[in-house]
């Protein structure tokens, strides 16, 4: 009697395949789990054993996927700016023809929506990283932070007509970041006097915050 083939034995190929779809699907589950448990509690107090209890995966999980717990942490702080942030819009927008004021107009509305709208871990885990730093800021700021502000920047240069490697244009950016970062810190389910700004349309929020920035920056511009 002829041997009849197996035809749902995989492949070299497709076990390959799957064995990559499966290790990506989990990868991905570890990442949310920890961004979760690190908004939740903090670099610090943040175990490897807590965040696979929370994927459901085995232990070793995060060795294999990510190497250790720091690199977790830093594949975390990438994922929490890009969300926020995205670095090849960012790019998208610094490229474009339009007007400088327009270019930082559209990355305040980016920001602020993913503040106002979205509610995610995202915003957490970065506040964490703010009021108490973990040993990693260094890595974080350099690779995460730094080029994104490199974006930022001349643009900025153009709005108010101060030159890029003038410290004082360091006066526009900390303009820009003052009100994203008190959104970001303040825990919208706690009466603050700012509460009720989480409950109105990200549009709005946006459209004031422009206003304010941009008066700002306008009064930084050099005379004549």
């Amino acid at each position: 009697m002829p041997k009849v083939e197996n035809r749902s034995r995989l492949t070299p190929k497709a076990s390959a395949r799957r064995g990559r779809t499966d290790g990506d699907a989990t990868r991905a589950l570890i990442l949310e789990a920890a961004g979760q448990l690190f908004a939740e509690r903090g670099y610090q107090e943040t175990t490897s054993k807590a965040i696979c209890a929370n994927a459901g995966t085995n232990i070793a999980a995060v060795n294999y996927h990510f190497g250790s717990r720091d690199e977790l942490y830093l594949a975390v702080m990438s994922e929490v700016m890009q969300h926020l942030l995205n670095l090849d819009y960012l790019t998208q927008i610094a490229s474009s023809g339009d007007a400088p004021e327009q270019k930082l107009g559209r990355m305040i509305d980016g920001l602020v929506h993913g503040l106002i709208e979205e509610r995610s871990w995202h915003p957490r885990v970065w506040a964490r990283e703010i009021l108490t730093p973990s040993p990693l800021i260094g890595r974080i700021l350099e690779t995460e932070t730094l080029p994104r502000v490199d974006i930022a920047l001349p643009i900025l240069s153009q709005i108010t007509g101060i030159a890029v490697d003038d410290p004082k244009l360091r006066y526009s950016l900390l303009g820009v970041m003052s009100p994203a970062l008190i959104l970001m810190i303040l825990n919208p389910e706690l009466p603050t006097p700012l509460q009720p700004l989480y409950q109105r349309p990200a549009d709005e929020v946006s459209a004031y915050i422009k206003t304010f920035v941009l008066a700002g920056l306008r009064a930084l511009t050099p005379p004549g």
